[in-house]
């Protein structure tokens, strides 16, 4: 039995209805990021390391803003983040030659969170083939997004490990199928006067099944609540009444 520790981010992602490796790059996510605002952001190695990517990815750009500037007020760690930067990059821009290409490494942010979803895939793949309670789990789940799918199924080699995660997708996606099929059927004019159900909500799951869950709105300086998703459900049930109700004949 693997530890809980290591298969609590994957665990919690069932528990909230989401794909559970996007519920560990979302932690992940916070944990680079509360981790530099508190501590890295004076390492000159990971100073080092943001400079060589030309700065973060937009999207940990976002996330380090709204921490350090709209949570904390401060714009001191990003000024001299960014300074460093770009006396990197015009350092580099002198020593261009005119045959050569810019150098850029990877956002340092991206491949602390990428590494961390690889190991989680193992972890996944541990637990599906050594706790049935985990499988069962997983089997009644939304399943894993796509990209997180491939992610998992190139992790392993081992004909029964690929044989269980196939297993896991390929139901998920059957009962995904069947509730965009009856909210369809719930859209035609004849049935108008058909409450929506949980199908209500499959072509938004729909969406994150091909492309992975969107994060909490919550920066990583606000802990987390009890169910960091439910305003997300909470907002995409109020969009399904307006539109129901807007559909419906007057």
């Amino acid at each position: 039995m693997r530890s809980t520790v290591l298969t609590r981010w994957l665990r919690q992602g069932l528990k909230f209805g989401i794909c559970p490796l996007c519920r560990a790059s979302h932690k992940l996510d916070r944990e680079y990021v509360w981790y530099f605002v508190d501590q890295w952001s004076m390492k000159d190695t990971v100073v080092d390391e943001v400079a060589a990517a030309r700065g973060f990815c937009a999207e940990h750009a976002e996330q380090i803003r709204r921490v350090e500037v709209d949570s904390l007020g401060s714009t001191i760690g990003i000024g001299n983040l960014y300074l460093a930067t770009l006396e990197r990059l015009s350092e580099d821009l002198d020593r261009l030659e005119n045959d050569a290409e810019l150098q850029q490494a990877r956002c340092p942010a991206c491949v602390y969170r990428d590494e961390g979803v690889a190991n989680n895939a193992r972890y996944l793949l541990d637990e599906l083939a050594s706790e049935t309670g985990f499988r069962e789990q997983l089997e009644s789940s939304v399943g894993l997004c796509v990209p997180h799918f491939q992610l998992g199924w190139r992790s392993t080699t081992d004909p029964s490990a690929r044989e269980l995660l196939l297993a896991v997708e390929r139901t998920a996606l059957s009962k995904l199928i069947a509730e965009l099929v009856e909210h369809l059927r719930k859209q035609r004019a004849e049935f108008a006067d058909e409450r929506p159900g949980e199908e209500a909500r499959s072509w938004q799951r729909a969406i994150w099944l091909t492309t992975g869950w969107p994060p909490p709105r919550t920066p990583a300086s606000v802990p987390e609540d009890d169910d960091p998703y439910g305003a997300m459900a909470d907002s995409l049930a109020a969009a399904v009444q307006r539109v129901s109700s807007e559909q419906r004949p007057q």
